[in-house]
């Protein structure tokens, strides 16, 4: 009859370690299945950022390409009037007026190329922190 205990006895300590992996087993597969969620997430939300990083980037370009036409017509301007005030073809109170007009586009060519290096330097940062 000690055989046969022995043997029960060896039989469940078989069932308990068989027990036992099996745990282990599904704790393993519930891990890896919420390791796979994750990374779907993750991965959904990978390609959103990337998305809307393409975006910035068209909106940025767009804009960068506006303030720089705004820029070359301001100088456009700016050159024009000063060729005007220097062609002697104006009055006193016209190459006032011209004078004046010429600060202003400075003024705005100035403004508007702050806040294109801003713009630009916006734009960096946020990629190096992507």
């Amino acid at each position: 009859m000690e055989c046969n205990i022995n043997g029960f006895n060896n039989l469940e300590t078989r069932e308990a370690n068989f027990l036992q992996l099996q745990e282990l087993i599904d704790a393993k597969r519930k891990m890896l299945l919420d390791k796979q969620k994750n990374f779907t997430v993750l991965t959904k939300q990978n390609h959103f950022l990337r998305d809307m990083k393409d975006d910035y980037s068209r909106y940025y370009k767009h804009i960068a390409q506006q303030k720089e036409d705004q820029m070359a017509a301001l100088n456009l301007l700016k050159e024009y009037v000063h060729d005007l005030t220097t062609s002697g073809s104006l009055t006193r109170n016209n190459i006032k007026d011209a004078e004046m007009e010429q600060e202003n586009l400075l003024r705005e060519v100035k403004t508007i190329k702050a806040s294109l290096d801003s713009l630009v330097n916006k734009t960096r940062k946020l990629e190096s922190d992507l």
